[in-house]
């Protein structure tokens, strides 16, 4: 008997013990206004022209004239330069001729079927006879075909021979020289387009699909700041590079064609130091304080040593010191909070 009174004084002097509060460990915290980083991403850019064009002759002929120089700026349509087009003239007249010839083969073929169609009712002409003619109409009218289809090719071979501007640009580079014989796909003039510029950026993949949601973009080159805008962004990720291309416009004033510089930009997430992150239960996360106890919250995407994301609202007390000492539920005492 005894022996179960000490039984259950023991038993009732441990449950007092556990009903008891454990003492408060004292902590440093503060806001995660204040503690908050925001998520900033970096990539090389460049800026590139909407048309960076090479313009290359289409037929053989010699430069006859030339129409624009380096550094000058031309408009949609205007005249670049000029080859001798006289051998291809000469090939149009003679195109011209064949149609002549053909359109009088047609009108011949057509006026003897009708002669030979009055002459059939009065039995004159044989079915036979009429069927020929006929055949000789479509015959006629093939070769005027052919005739007109050449009388084009030939057409179009004199009007490449003016070299025309396909947008408004400037001439950065002329390889054409007057008098030298140019070749299909001979290089003639490179040609920049005068539309605003863009922006190409590759952006690693791990960083591609917060860009959509950033709070700012900036490129910087030379130590100049351009406020830029997201304009698309590629879903297929660079096998090699691993990176995503986004191509963006400038919001205001535009760096110049060819720049290289980085695409800078704040991420809308805010992310916590790398020594405010601990380890319960195989989870990473951070401590926060809620109603003077400490309260773990995960962070799913954390890696130890680098500062990791997380939203909390900003007022939320955040443990800045004693974080790994303490436990989910514990009460802690916040010796500094500002």
């Amino acid at each position: 008997m005894p022996r179960l009174a000490l039984l259950l004084v023991s038993l009732l002097f441990n449950s007092i013990i556990l009903a008891q509060p454990a003492n408060p460990v004292t902590v440093d915290a503060r806001p995660f206004r204040e503690v908050a980083l925001p998520d900033r991403g970096t990539a090389p850019a460049n800026v590139i022209a909407p048309n960076d064009s090479r313009i290359a002759a289409e037929v053989t002929a010699r430069v006859a004239r030339i129409h624009a120089e380096v550094g000058g700026t031309v408009k949609l349509g205007q005249l670049l330069l000029e080859l001798d087009d006289t051998d291809y003239r000469l090939a149009l007249a003679q195109a011209d001729a064949q149609v002549k010839a053909a359109q009088a083969r047609v009108a011949l073929t057509e006026h003897r079927l009708q002669q030979a169609l009055s002459l059939r009712k009065k039995q004159f002409v044989s079915d036979d006879a009429v069927l020929e003619l006929q055949t000789g109409v479509q015959a006629a009218k093939a070769d005027l075909d052919v005739a007109q289809a050449q009388q084009a090719v030939a057409a179009r071979n004199v009007e490449k021979c003016r070299i025309i501007a396909p947008f408004a640009g400037v001439v950065l580079e002329r390889q054409a020289q007057a008098g030298a014989l140019a070749a299909p796909g001979t290089i003639l003039l490179r040609l920049v387009d005068l539309a605003p510029p863009k922006i190409e950026a590759h952006i690693p993949t791990a960083q591609a699909d917060d860009l959509p949601h950033a709070s700012e973009l900036l490129f910087t080159s030379q130590g100049q700041r351009y406020p830029a805008r997201l304009l698309r962004l590629s879903p297929v990720v660079d096998v090699v590079a691993r990176t995503r291309l986004a191509r963006l416009r400038f919001t205001d004033a535009a760096a110049p064609p060819g720049s290289s510089g980085l695409l800078h930009w704040e991420g809308a997430s805010n992310q916590l130091p790398a020594e405010l992150l601990v380890k319960r239960d195989q989870t990473l996360g951070a401590f926060v304080v809620e109603n003077g106890r400490a309260r773990f919250k995960p962070a799913p995407d954390a890696q130890e040593g680098r500062p990791f994301t997380m939203n909390l609202p900003p007022q939320t007390l955040v443990i800045t010191r004693g974080q790994q000492g303490v436990n989910d539920g514990q009460p802690v005492t916040v010796e500094r909070a500002r």
